[in-house]
């Protein structure tokens, strides 16, 4: 078929492409089709006109009367959209503005619920510790972190890394150090505070507050979490100058697994990318319901990672908390000895000495002080049990009662010989223990 011919065969009842004409059939068509453009516009205008004027009419009005929750933001992220189409034939442009109105009335995120909830349980903790350099004097040094309410009556959930310098490396109450509790905006007021208990492989302590009437948090199910679940985070990052902050995030993954000294050894963690900061330490995580699905503990830092923080399961930490609870209303006996752990078994064991712990200090008064107990002193044996370690040491001490005399065996190093001839010698020696 002849391309000049293409269109020719088609009949009336085909489909029909037409190119452009011309003369005066096409020209009246034309004025007609203008025409009716030209009224369509007019009818479009005034109707576009009272519309503006209505919108702009009801804008003004909501706006004098000061109406917070109204928001005008400009489309396209600009106060000024132009585009090529609206160019003129003359070169100028034509500006638009497009405002986008958001009723932002009565709405509220999660986080602030959840932060409005939970802040009333959530305190400050700060331990303060006293060192003796003798004639250099005394040094003080503080550690702050968060805790939990637990019950109305003065049971508080937090890290046992928070609490760390409340305790003797012998697990024993510190003399040097005080515990000072700040309840939700009463930073200026502190209640003394006692540690219960504590399991340190799970990191996890129970303190106590002689205080009533106090909003214990709701407790969730950790089981039922899942990746992705909003995750809001309540603390006192970088200490109780920012108490009661939120932070909100998801859940980014379960049963998690880290490496850290002496913890979270049979744990597994959830992680979320909700911030957590020096001082978030012993604090809450969050659902979106206000209840407590995790105790915030360890936070991964590395300039390679980021938004990676860890927090204990609540089912894990309630069973362990419960425990400690029960257990600490048994009393428990005072030795009154401090050890340097840099002497580990193995490190004793390589320089030629017997394994056990090195005592590095002797509490005035106490019973180890009674006894005879002497700085650097390795103790080797404790009622019968070989020790090698301070866990060691603590389980055994904690089997005693009030009152009981046990008997113990340390290896004590003694210079002996005069003038140039002298050496070290070591020699065992028992000793008896008699707890008040």
């Amino acid at each position: 078929m002849d391309n000049e011919n293409e269109y020719e065969n088609f009949t009336d009842n085909d489909m029909r492409y037409e190119p452009a004409q011309t003369g005066k059939k096409a020209f009246i068509r034309t004025r007609s089709a203008v025409a009716i453009c030209v009224v369509c516009s007019l009818i479009c205008g005034i109707f576009s006109a009272g519309s503006y004027a209505l919108i702009d009419h009801f804008t003004d009005r909501t706006g004098t009367e000061g109406q917070a929750s109204y928001f005008s933001v400009a489309a396209s992220g600009g106060s000024n959209v132009s585009s090529d189409a609206s160019k003129t034939a003359a070169g100028t442009e034509n500006k638009v503005q497009e405002n986008v109105t958001i009723n932002a009335e009565n709405v509220i995120s999660p986080a602030t619920a959840v932060a409005r909830k939970v802040s009333p349980s959530i305190v400050g903790i700060r331990v303060t510790t006293v060192t003796n350099y003798g004639p250099y004097g005394d040094y003080s040094s503080s550690g702050e972190g968060s805790g939990i309410i637990y019950s109305s009556d003065g049971y508080i959930i937090t890290n046992y890394h928070v609490i760390e310098g409340t305790v003797t490396s012998s697990g024993e109450p510190n003399p040097n150090s005080t515990l000072s509790v700040y309840l939700y905006q009463s930073e200026n007021e502190s209640y003394t505070g006692t540690v219960i208990g504590y399991d340190q492989s799970a990191d996890l302590a129970v303190i106590k507050i002689d205080a009533s009437g106090l909003v214990p948090i709701e407790i969730g199910d950790s089981d039922t979490v899942n990746v992705g679940d909003i995750a809001v985070a309540i603390g006192n990052p970088g200490g109780l100058e920012f108490m009661g902050s939120a932070s909100q995030g998801i859940i980014s993954g379960l049963n998690r697994t880290i490496q850290a000294e002496s913890s979270y050894e049979d744990l597994k963690l959830i992680q979320t990318d909700a911030a957590i900061n020096p001082g978030n330490s012993g604090g809450a995580l969050c659902n979106a319901e206000g209840k407590l699905i995790g105790v915030n503990s360890v936070k991964l830092v590395d300039t390679s990672y980021e938004g990676m923080g860890f927090a204990i399961p609540v089912n894990d930490a309630v069973s362990i908390c419960d425990s400690i609870i029960a257990d600490g209303s048994k009393s428990t006996v005072y030795l009154g000895l401090e050890f340097n752990e840099n002497y580990t078994a193995e490190v004793l064991r390589r320089q030629g000495y017997p394994e056990g712990i090195v005592v590095s200090s002797v509490a005035q008064g106490s019973p180890a002080e009674k006894a005879g107990f002497e700085t650097d002193d390795i103790l080797t044996s404790f009622n019968g049990t070989a020790i090698s370690s301070t866990e060691d040491l603590i389980a055994a001490r904690n089997a005693c009662v009030s009152g009981q005399t046990v008997y113990v065996k340390v290896y004590r190093l003694t210079l002996q010989g005069t003038g140039f001839i002298r050496r070290w010698t070591g020699d065992y020696i028992d000793m008896a223990v008699t707890f008040d």
